[in-house]
């Protein structure tokens, strides 16, 4: 399956579990459970969803300046001092 899916799978999951806990129909003492199970179902719906970011490669620099004049005066025979 793609990661979309099973990301709206997870999070419709996450809102009954919500809506379970918020209606009343859980117990009390299921409440908290239920909670840190639809923060955790968030939370890799989350982590699914993110997109790794590419390196980019770098462009190579130009010399400096310096550079161009020195390889100028060896090029015209000149001494670099």
């Amino acid at each position: 399956m793609k990661t979309q899916m099973w990301t709206s799978s997870i999070l419709c999951l996450a809102v009954l579990l919500h809506l379970l806990v918020m209606s009343g129909w859980a117990e009390a003492a299921l409440t908290q459970p239920l909670q840190l199970a639809t923060l955790t179902l968030m939370l890799t719906a989350v982590l699914l969803l993110r997109k790794k970011k590419r390196k980019r490669k770098k462009a190579a620099r130009k010399p400096p300046a310096t550079v161009h004049k020195m390889l100028e005066k060896a090029e015209g025979g000149e001494t670099i001092q």
